[in-house]
């Protein structure tokens, strides 16, 4: 009986990974990374490739910082997601509005006893995508609502909270297939 040593135990673990990667690769599943085109996510825009600008976001609240905190959310959830390749100026293959269609935020202590600062925030918006050529609109969201309560020091940290998750949602929307 061979001994079991460290160049024998590499070449185990790299057939078993083999193994493993095509008996998952026959379900259908790929590892992301291994091509530029297995790392890009499918959505109205196409597979990546497209340019991207906006061409407003317009929001309803009293909060001065909401508009400037939706766009950067916008973009870093498109940038990490890969649907499109954002530009500032110029042409774009896409021209994405935001409309922010409801916000609230109520903040009140749980109890007398426990002061726990609870804020229930609702934020609705609505994503249109507009063709950069033709201006004809390509993919409009419908209204996206989230709400929730949360349990934190200050309600701005609520109302980011609800704007994150509100754009996460009515990207996945962007990127169904039927």
């Amino acid at each position: 009986m061979k001994k079991l040593t460290f160049g024998n135990w590499k070449g185990l673990v790299a057939a078993s990974l083999c193994c493993v990667g095509l008996f998952v690769g026959g379900c259908g599943y790929q590892m992301d990374g291994f091509s530029s085109a297995s790392s890009r996510a499918h959505s109205v825009l196409g597979s990546g490739n497209s340019t991207i600008k906006f061409d407003k976001v317009e929001q309803i609240t009293l909060f001065p910082w909401v508009q400037y905190y939706t766009r950067g959310v916008v973009r870093d959830e498109v940038n990490l997601r890969r649907l499109a390749r954002w530009v500032d100026d110029g042409n774009a293959d896409y021209l994405l509005t935001v409309n922010m269609t409801g916000f609230k935020v109520r903040s009140s202590i749980s109890n007398r006893v426990d002061n726990t600062l609870l804020s229930t925030t609702t934020v609705a918006l609505e994503m249109i995508v507009r063709s950069g050529k033709t201006g004809a609109v390509v993919w409009k969201s419908g209204p996206v609502t989230y709400n929730d309560k949360f349990e934190v020091v200050d309600e701005d940290s609520a109302v980011r909270e609800g704007i994150k998750e509100v754009v996460r949602r009515t990207l996945d929307l962007m990127q169904q297939e039927f």
